[in-house]
């Protein structure tokens, strides 16, 4: 049997083991919760990083479409022209011809890769906002990216392949062979050459802009409901 003294001794060794375990277990999780709450504050600066690329893209991706939209004019101006249903006009012409080129739009994702990287945004608790930044990132811009390379490619087919032909009156030189150009204007060689790049644009790639500016617009509404309201 026990005496008192040492069942006193074992009952103070239990309580102090006790409190030693307390503090250890408030300890780490005091520990864990400045972890948690500085990586949801390192979170919300990456909201507001990511909301500031956005907010700048979608002034890009106008710009963009609205540069787009005016060389669609200008296809539709020569293909107008070719069907007979305006007249032609020599210096018109070339300069619409000169004009073609192929502006495209790349996103800025410094801050949703800088994210991710980290690891942080994986730990998003907001899931319908992280749902919408990821596939804004990983669906709409890589898609439009892809697009924007077939585009480029199809700008350069067409100045290496047809438009060169028009570089001398382009670039004011001298003797330039009017009736000749003329004829392979109308041609159909060219004809197909600038259907090529005028359907691409209009048919594919504007699609692909506004759909991003869609999503791009979801994602500022999103941020702004989150940060404002």
């Amino acid at each position: 049997m026990l005496d008192l003294s040492m069942k006193n001794l074992l009952a103070r060794g239990g309580i102090e083991f006790l409190a030693v375990f307390i503090g250890i277990v408030l300890s780490l999780w005091v520990d864990d919760w400045r972890g948690d709450r500085e990586l949801r504050h390192r979170l919300e600066e990456d909201y507001k990083k990511i909301h500031i690329e956005v907010k700048a893209d979608i002034v890009n991706i106008d710009s963009i479409i609205s540069s787009n939209q005016n060389h669609i004019e200008n296809e539709e101006y020569l293909l107008s022209v070719i069907n007979k249903k305006e007249k032609f006009h020599f210096d018109k012409v070339v300069n619409s011809i000169a004009t073609i080129t192929s502006p495209t739009f790349f996103g800025n994702n410094a801050a949703y890769s800088s994210s991710v990287a980290s690891g942080r945004f994986n730990t998003a608790s907001h899931n319908q906002i992280s749902n919408q930044i990821s596939n804004l990132y990983e669906h709409y811009y890589k898609r439009l990216v892809l697009n924007g390379d077939l585009l480029d490619q199809r700008a350069v087919d067409f100045n290496r392949d047809y438009s060169i032909k028009f570089y001398r009156p382009i670039y004011n030189q001298n003797n330039i062979d009017t009736v000749s150009l003329k004829t392979y204007f109308y041609s159909k060689n060219f004809h197909n050459g600038l259907l090529r790049n005028y359907h691409f644009r209009k048919v594919n790639y504007m699609k692909r802009l506004f759909q991003t500016r869609e999503q791009m617009v979801k994602v500022d509404n999103h941020l702004n409901n989150h940060f404002y309201n």
